[in-house]
């Protein structure tokens, strides 16, 4: 019987190992759910395998072209850019929190 730890463990190395190639993260996606299909009923819980497929389908979202993207750089925009009243709610904030 295989350890859901041990599945999911070889599953993060291989996305992290994972080439720097377009199609790659459709291919380890693919080859991923196929891996945890098959290794479903072995698996004494059978949640493992819808918390499983989350997983795969989130762990494409941090890949874009094979590079690793941050998701907070992806939503975040200059402090230049702001309107004046955010910038101005903004420096109250961080006055707030670190004074």
């Amino acid at each position: 019987m295989i350890a859901e730890v041990e599945f999911f463990t070889e599953i993060f190395e291989e996305f992290l190992g994972m080439e720097n190639y377009f199609y790659g993260n459709e291919l380890w996606k693919s080859h991923s759910i196929i891996k945890l299909m098959r290794a479903s009923d072995e698996f004494e819980d059978q949640k493992i395998v819808e918390e499983g497929l989350k997983i795969i389908i989130n762990l494409c979202r941090f890949k874009e072209c094979g590079e690793l993207l941050d998701s907070y750089e992806l939503e975040s925009q200059s402090l230049n850019e702001l309107p004046e009243t955010e910038k101005i709610l903004l420096g109250s904030i961080l006055k707030a929190e670190f004074t």
